[in-house]
């Protein structure tokens, strides 16, 4: 529900939380995913452990459920995982780290069947459940829509269930090449229905077993967004930028830090942090991609970064000096061929 026209809510720190977010509307939840035997079941991002699941009232039944709109994700508003109504936007790298920290990814291979157990909140986080897949995990890019069967009921994201889970399975494409995250071997699936109030799903992550992990280059990234797209994102943005620092500055006044802390500490929002090493790419000098090497120190990454760029650039160098010299004979080779066919017209008109 939305407040009418011309009305404005204020939010006071002598109000429950459950009033602070009492105009949000969500209502399907990915509570695990589960492939491999011994593997650990993936978790929807942002879905929060302590939120109860025995309700279907907006606060608290609701703030964790997602919500992904397409007008959304083109707005720039959110990326394609969507949103909760306790976080604007869900960041797919970070949640995908996190999980990966705290062992809570499950591992597929191509073809595998994953069981998907989601939450039916109220009416509206009903089925049919449609499910696509992100390879690269974070770029953004949909690269296969994926076979969903025994569905949750439902038609037009409805029916009558509610505080209900129910489990789908989703199949993995038998051409699957995960290569996203940390790890260079991680997927982003994305399941939602088809509400008019969300559509509501969410996102999650799983780790491919039967694949060499990736190991990324510059140049091998091959994400590319078009010109039109590019410059209609350029608009909105410039559009939307004032109201977005400024709400930026709202989110760090004192009231919204101590909400954010008290929300934080009911529900027990404790990330796993996993230190990773620090690696520098090993250039390859006769011109091939980089790979990553072992650990080394920060200084001798710089001093290894700064002869890659001299010898790369030195070699730059020689090749248009070469490219230069080989123009400069071409041209030679013209000219001679110019006098030679001259010579021969004059000899012909002598003769006549």
């Amino acid at each position: 529900m939305s407040p009418p026209a011309g009305f404005t809510v204020h939010f006071s720190a002598a109000l429950p939380l459950a009033a602070i977010f009492a105009l949000a509307e969500a209502h399907g939840v990915i509570l695990a995913a589960q492939r491999e035997a011994g593997s650990p079941p993936s978790v929807g991002f942002q879905v929060q452990e302590n939120i109860a699941r025995n309700c279907t009232t907006i606060s608290p039944c609701q703030l964790d459920a997602t919500i992904i709109r397409d007008a959304e994700v083109g707005a720039n508003v959110v990326n394609k995982c969507g949103r909760i109504q306790l976080a604007v936007n869900i960041d797919i790298g970070e949640n995908t780290e996190n999980a990966l920290s705290a062992g809570a990814v499950t591992q597929v291979k191509a073809g595998s069947k994953i069981t998907v157990t989601i939450h039916q909140v109220n009416a509206d986080g009903a089925g049919p459940y449609v499910c696509d897949l992100d390879e690269t995990s974070n770029s953004g890019l949909i690269s296969k829509n994926l076979t969903v069967t025994n569905n949750v009921p439902g038609f037009n994201g409805l029916s009558q269930a509610k505080a209900q889970d129910f489990n789908i399975t989703v199949t993995m494409p038998d051409q699957l090449s995960c290569t996203g995250a940390s790890t260079g071997n991680i997927c982003t699936v994305r399941c939602r229905n088809n509400a008019v109030a969300g559509p509501f799903g969410g996102c999650f992550a799983v780790q491919q077993t039967d694949t060499t992990p990736k190991v990324n280059t510059p140049e091998n990234i091959a994400a590319a967004d078009p010109v039109d797209a590019v410059l209609s994102q350029v608009a909105v943005n410039l559009q939307d930028l004032p109201k977005a620092v400024k709400a930026n500055q709202d989110a760090g006044s004192s009231q919204a830090e101590q909400n954010a802390a008290a929300v934080k500490a009911i529900l027990g929002d404790n990330v796993v942090t996993k230190e990773l090493p620090t690696t520098t790419p090993a250039v390859d000098l006769t011109g091939g991609a980089a790979a990553v090497a072992t650990t080394t120190t920060s200084a001798a990454a710089a001093a290894t970064t700064a002869t890659a760029a001299t010898v790369r650039n030195g070699r730059k160098g020689n090749k248009n000096n070469n490219n230069a010299n080989n123009n400069a004979n071409n041209n030679n080779n013209n000219v001679n061929k110019y006098n030679a066919n001259n010579n021969n017209a004059n000899k012909n008109n002598a003769n006549n």
